[in-house]
């Protein structure tokens, strides 16, 4: 059994494996969403 340092660091990182993904998805919605809405407001 390891140290409470180590078992913490790898709950930590196992954690954040996942958010990364979500952020990375998140930042490129926010990207679209962006570029749509400067086409709608050169339209009108």
């Amino acid at each position: 059994m390891g140290s409470n340092r180590k078992r913490t660091t790898i709950i930590r990182e196992r954690k954040a494996k996942p958010n990364r993904k979500n952020l990375k998805k998140n930042q490129d919605r926010i990207q679209k969403n962006a570029a749509i809405l400067k086409e709608l407001a050169d339209e009108s």
